[in-house]
């Protein structure tokens, strides 16, 4: 195990490039990309806001971040750089919703067009590079985040984002090959061959919002995360799904190692688990001394992962 230092508050996301490099954003407004192999900070890019998402592009020539909203703002951004940290452009996505504003003189509230506070909490490419999708959180009742909308642009034309079906959407994934896409929904995960597609296969939840999913590759198999359990289903037919209970207090990152041998979980109780995913049950359980995790990565060659939390950053060995 190795800690990559730098950060100086928690880490929110990591994400490798295919070359190997790891990138994290996190609260201190940066993003860094790091050598993990020796640990060195390559370079370090100044975020306008606390980073909350990042993603590689498969070619590897691009990295897209993103994160809180700007105060009063009427759009928040994703930024696109490439892995030198040169900025090579941005994606602006608008906030207009409805909103409440007090009546003057009355205890009421009247509803009125207006900019909608949403911060971006998920990025992800299709595997094939000409989608870049995002998922939203805005604050509901007693500031529990509550999904916020999702978005895809379509990278090889210039325009604004074309939102996805669903204004309650929590966070989107695409599949290692191909253009489906998982879409968490209220209560569901939505399974889409292409993005703006109806689902073909659609998962029920035990909670509210489900915060991660995972394809397997080499599978017709994917994890959810939601509450303390992992959902196993299959996303290209209907079948029953199996839902295997954790030891972590609210699972809120999943991830699959590239051979589709691992699946690794990890939440508000600091624990990494290793599931093995044909068998739907855990092998093993890591304590790093992370916190709470945040995220989670797998190299591409399956040979380490890295896991963001609350104390900041690391690189292990692969398990298995």
């Amino acid at each position: 195990m190795r800690w990559l230092t730098g950060h100086k508050n928690d880490v929110r996301a990591v994400a490798f490039t295919p070359t190997g490099q790891l990138v994290s954003g996190g609260s201190d407004r940066t993003v860094r990309v790091w050598d993990p192999a020796s640990g060195e900070c390559l370079r370090t890019i100044k975020a306008k806001a606390p980073v909350y998402a990042v993603a590689a592009a498969p070619d590897g020539a691009t990295i897209a971040y993103a994160g809180r909203y700007a105060s009063r703002a009427e759009a928040n951004f994703v930024f696109l750089c490439d892995p030198a940290g040169t900025p090579v452009g941005r994606y602006e996505l608008r906030t207009e919703g409805i909103v409440r504003r007090p009546v003057p003189g009355s205890s009421f509230f009247e509803r009125i067009p207006g900019p909608v506070p949403r911060s971006i909490w998920a990025l992800a490419f299709s595997a094939d590079g000409r989608y870049l999708a995002a998922a939203c959180r805005v604050l509901g009742g007693g500031n529990f985040p509550n999904g916020g909308g999702g978005w895809v642009w379509d990278m090889t034309r210039p325009g604004g984002a074309r939102p996805l079906p669903g204004n309650d959407i929590y966070t989107t994934t695409f599949a290692p090959d191909g253009r489906a896409l998982a879409v968490t929904r209220l209560k569901v995960v939505e399974f889409r061959d292409e993005p703006w597609k109806t689902a073909g296969v659609s998962c029920r939840t035990p909670t509210n919002y489900s915060p991660a999913v995972a394809f397997v590759p080499g599978h017709d198999l994917a994890v959810i995360a939601s509450g303390r359990s992992l959902v196993f289903v299959n996303p290209v037919r209907r079948e029953k799904a199996v839902q295997v209970k954790t030891d972590v207090r609210t699972v809120s990152a999943v991830a699959s190692a590239p051979d589709g041998r691992t699946v690794l979980a990890g939440g508000r109780s600091g624990a990494v688990e290793v599931y093995d995913p044909a068998a739907r049950a855990r092998t093993t359980t890591y304590d790093f001394g992370i916190g709470g995790v945040h995220g989670l990565a797998f190299a591409p060659d399956g040979l380490t992962f890295a896991v963001a939390g609350d104390n900041g950053l690391v690189v292990c060995d692969g398990p298995g």
